[in-house]
């Protein structure tokens, strides 16, 4: 019975052993470079004191995107925290701050469609100022 047992459980092991084989971390495939975007959101002249922001790639690539601080700065995530966006043109939309007292923005500015927001990302500029009227 003991026997029994004791191949019954390396049975287990052996099958669990096969399954993680394909799992892990570790991809063949790399995800595509990403540069630095920091920049600061301005509603009406003002910093914009919250919410939300994010770049979406017209290219390959995935969305980036990021929060806005109560002095309007942000900086974007794509793969990893801070890591910045795809190289390329982006659709940006804004969400504003949500609370009492908050500054509203138009609705307009969250949705890529109706924000009419663009902006290419590239290695020469990595400060980005998005302006809201």
């Amino acid at each position: 019975m003991f026997r029994q047992i004791r191949s019954g459980l390396g049975g287990w092991a052996v099958l669990g052993t096969l399954v993680c084989a394909g799992c892990g971390g570790g991809s063949s495939t790399t995800p595509p470079a990403t540069l630095p975007v920091t920049g600061k959101v301005l509603f009406k002249g003002e910093p914009l004191t919250g919410g939300k922001i994010m770049f979406e790639p017209q290219g390959p690539g995935r969305e980036a995107f990021g929060t806005i601080q109560k002095d309007g700065t942000f900086s974007l995530s794509t793969y990893g925290e801070n890591d910045g966006a795809v190289p390329g043109s982006h659709r940006i939309s804004v969400t504003g701050p949500v609370g009492k007292g908050s500054r509203a923005i138009p609705k307009k500015y969250s949705n890529y469609e109706s924000s009419k927001l663009e902006m290419d990302v590239n290695g020469d500029k990595k400060e980005y100022t998005i302006t809201l009227e």
